[in-house]
């Protein structure tokens, strides 16, 4: 779904929300500046704060001093994008409203920094080189394969029935070693 241009009513406390457009991001954050102190973000806009580096100063500057209304956590909350009930997940410590039809995300007054707190860096994958000393026979390797597979899928009762009694399985077993 796509970020909401209109204005919204918070999901915790109702009141309007004001949009924080971030340039740097390209995206409209939600704030309840005027009510509870909850983030709302479209779907996988929090993404965009993955990095622990990324700059929050324009939402930071929105909540600063300013004394915020409690809420009621436990009651079900409503999407504002898509007027869906928003389901109840714990993550990362702390407990977040999610909407499962568009994939919205809503974060009381102060869990926003406890989730940009915890969120790591990721670390580079290194590329690994496949058989650099060519050390595996491919012709050996998918016979091996193919045998195994033909155990698998004739399963025990076939073989004792091709290979009656427990010595011929016996051979058999050695043979595919």
């Amino acid at each position: 779904m796509a970020d909401t241009l209109n204005n919204i009513t918070c999901p915790a406390c109702g009141c309007e929300m004001t949009k924080i457009f971030l340039p740097d991001k390209g995206i409209n954050i939600d704030i309840c500046a005027n009510g509870c102190g909850g983030i709302f973000f479209d779907n996988q806009e929090i993404q965009e704060f993955s990095s622990p580096d990324s700059d929050i100063s324009e939402i930071k500057e929105v909540l600063s001093n300013k004394n915020f209304t409690p809420v009621d956590e436990s009651k079900t909350r409503i999407c504002p994008a898509c007027n869906t009930p928003m389901a109840k997940t714990r993550a990362l410590g702390i407990q977040i409203d999610t909407c499962y039809k568009c994939g919205a995300i809503f974060l009381d007054n102060g869990e926003f920094e406890q989730v940009k707190s915890k969120f790591k860096k990721r670390q580079k994958v290194q590329p690994v080189e496949l058989n650099a000393s060519g050390d595996i026979n491919i012709q050996e390797f998918y016979r091996e394969a193919q045998e195994e597979k033909f155990i698998e899928e004739a399963g025990y009762n076939k073989l004792s029935q091709i290979f009656p009694g427990r010595r011929g399985l016996g051979l058999l077993f050695w043979l595919l070693r």
